[in-house]
């Protein structure tokens, strides 16, 4: 074994596989090997990553995570890595981190496993140490981080007692092959297999790091001798199926040929590569363009969010075919204009029946989840498939409670797939279907659903998340805004995009938005930078009044102008309630809609009142929707608090203040021409100046 160990080494160090060794024999042959081929090996201990790498209490603020420093320290080619020790989460967290760096970059990890460890499976069991995973959300956190592990282990790391030497995903779809008659030959960069006949079949193994179109030299093809295709360690083992699929339907093909048919990566449909928006940025290019990793798009109001999920999934056609790339958001509305947008950029004639027949995998969280219920009910001991009930439950942890089998709540769904997801086989077969996920409006996803799509990310990295912190508004629904600010903790390798212009609002109103903010401690570092550079003193407006009433006339009436000259006019108030008080103006969806602030978000105005802003309405005395006991009781105990500097104390009275803050900066950017923000009696603390 050794020996079929040693032959494929070359194979292995272009694939920046790993190696397991488990024995002190394996250690010393695979140490000498790296020096034979003179590759610089960095030599740790987990205690001295440990030394290195503490977490506890240092974190100041978004991106100042510990662990962006791991790749100066793990710079050499290998790493030879030994003593694994888990018994804290922040253990976990580092152990995590080394992982997502190996998986994202062209070095060779050796582990030296303890003797205990007979196989790579048996070194997930690391992060079940008796002092790690103490509550239900970090036992969750923990499932994450073994995801990835296991992904390092299925695609990365090769082992000399099993699988004759590969990894297992390889000597998986090596078996398969075998199957129909094929037997493999393995050079640096390419799988190769030849039958009986002499026909060939060549797949070019893809190094991790490379997004580029194949050129002409890797372009898949069939023809009369042989056939090529090109793949990855992750789609060799989350996509086999439709890999091999593929081969069979090929070597049909090959049999009818009489001249070299060339045939692109889209299975023989010839697609003409997606372009960008005529005015996309440069750092949203640079977004758009990363596949490779998990990344993280910080987009200020008005700074394009929509545009650059939708050419991302255009660009992602270039990899992908279009029913593997899952689009998640939150309303039917952003739904359809992704959709929309999505179908008239491709220039589709009928485009209705191409939405209509799923091609396109863009849903609502709500939708996408309960459609995994629809599908494996039976597995969840239903005789048929419950409705949703609108009713929401209290129930946050692993025990469902069930009032009525014919009808779930949105948060039994999500227990139930967790509960599904404990059987890896149905995890896997949700996970194979995508390729990639695009994530929008992060900031307001709770932490149970965010843990699902990670569950279905499986330690890929192909998963883009669209959000922006400061507009996390809903708390009292769930939305759990330590999900975005913590992305590092998950994804140490993914990368963070921060757009700050602003394509909405003037300069003045722009500014006005930046002041509200300045009032946040904790948040990711931007400042919205206004691309429309038109300046009006008057365009923040702030006005008293003596009374209610008087306040309500002025906007009603103001407002009636507005919609006479036909401009796109709101007003935003702080409840429902208040809504009632704004009869008699002139309320067309097109022109002068009054809204709640939240029901607002996502819409854009030419002019916006701000109705009822006195202090004890948006200072959060008086606050109708929060409470102290209003947010989930995971909500008050993340785990990832303890890594959070003591100089910020995240009270739950300080969270609910900040969100406060981060509503009316949501109703402020709202304005592309005008803002009026009106009150009686005393006005915010945050708002004088």
């Amino acid at each position: 074994m050794i020996n079929l160990y040693l032959k494929n080494f070359n194979f292995n160090i272009y694939n920046s596989i790993g190696i397991l060794l488990s024995s002190e024999n394996e250690c010393r042959r695979f140490i000498k090997k790296i020096e034979d081929l003179n590759i610089n090996c960095g030599f740790f201990t987990f205690e001295d990553l440990k030394k290195n790498f503490n977490i506890y209490g240092a974190i100041e603020s978004p991106l100042s995570f510990p662990f962006k420093n791991i790749k100066n320290v793990l710079s050499s080619k290998a790493v030879f890595l030994s003593g694994i020790t888990v018994n804290s989460l922040s253990d976990a967290v580092l152990l995590n981190a080394v992982c997502s760096f190996v998986l994202n970059n062209g070095i060779i990890l050796g582990i030296a496993a303890e003797t205990a460890f007979n196989t790579p499976e048996d070194i997930t069991n690391l992060y079940f140490a008796p002092h790690v995973g103490k509550n239900y959300y970090e036992n969750l956190i923990i499932d994450i981080y073994k995801s990835r592990l296991k992904m390092l282990l299925k695609t990365r790391i090769l082992t000399s007692r099993i699988n004759g030497g590969y990894t297992e995903s390889i000597d998986l779809f090596i078996r398969k092959m075998q199957t129909i008659g094929f037997n493999p030959k393995i050079d640096n960069t390419n799988l190769f297999f030849l039958n009986s006949e002499k026909f060939a079949v060549n797949i070019n193994i893809i190094p991790p790091a490379h997004n580029k179109l194949p050129d002409e030299k890797t372009a898949e093809f069939v023809s009369l001798n042989d056939i090529a295709l090109n793949t990855n360690l992750y789609d060799m083992h989350f996509c086999q199926k439709e890999l091999f699929n593929k081969i069979k339907i090929f070597l049909n093909t090959a049999k009818n040929l009489k001249e070299r048919t060339v045939l692109k990566k889209t299975g023989g449909m010839v697609q003409k590569p997606a372009s960008y928006s005529a005015d996309i940025s440069k750092i949203q290019k640079l977004s758009i363009k990363e596949i490779n990793t998990a990344q993280l798009i910080i987009a200020g109001a008005g700074a394009g969010k929509t545009k650059v999920i939708v050419d991302k999934f255009l660009y992602l056609l270039n990899f992908f075919s279009a029913d593997s790339i899952l689009v998640l958001t939150f309303t039917n509305n952003a739904v359809n204009e992704i959709k929309n947008r999505i179908v008239k950029r491709l220039n589709i004639s009928g485009y209705g029946k191409f939405i209509n027949d799923n091609i396109l995998n863009i849903s609502t969280y709500h939708s996408f989840f309960y459609s995994i219920i629809k599908e494996f009910y039976s597995e969840l001991g239903y005789k048929t498939a419950p409705s949703v009930s609108g009713k929401k439950t209290e129930t946050y942890g692993a025990d469902n409670k069930y009032s009525d089998e014919s009808s779930i709540s949105y948060d039994e769904i999500i227990l139930n797939i967790i509960k599904l997801f404990k059987n890896d086989s149905i995890a896997n077969e949700i996970s194979s279907r995508f390729k990639y996920i695009l994530v929008d409006e992060y900031q307001d996803l709770d932490f149970l659903s965010d843990y699902l799509i990670k569950k279905i990310d499986a330690g890929k990295g192909k998963v883009m998340y669209a959000g922006d912190d400061d507009q996390s508004i809903y708390g009292f629904n769930g939305g759990d805004f330590f999900n975005i600010l913590t992305f590092d903790l998950f994804f140490p390798s993914g990368k963070v995009f921060v757009f700050q212009n602003n394509y909405r609002s003037n300069r003045t109103v722009v500014e006005f938005c930046n002041s509200i903010l300045d009032n946040i401690k904790f948040r990711y570092p931007k400042k919205l930078i206004a691309k429309n550079n038109a300046i009006r003193d008057s365009a923040v407006d702030i006005i008293g009044f003596k009374n209610k009433s008087e306040e309500e006339n002025f906007i009603a009436k103001k407002a009636a102008d507005y919609f006479k000259t036909g401009k796109k006019t709101a007003v935003l108030v702080r409840t429902k309630r208040e809504k009632s008080k704004f009869k008699d103006i002139p309320n067309l969806a097109d022109f002068c809609p009054v809204s709640t602030i939240h029901a607002g978000k996502g819409l854009e105005f030419d002019i916006v009142f701000i109705s009822g802003a006195p202090k004890d309405n948006i200072s959060r005395l008086k606050n109708p929707h929060l409470t102290a006991d209003s947010r989930p009781s995971d909500f008050k105990i993340h785990p990832f608090l303890n890594f959070f500097k003591t100089s910020y104390a995240f009270k739950i009275t300080d969270i609910f203040i900040d969100d406060e803050i981060r509503l009316f900066y949501v109703a402020a950017s709202r304005a592309k021409e005008k803002l009026y923000i009106t009150y009686s009696r005393e006005i915010s603390d945050f708002l004088k100046r």
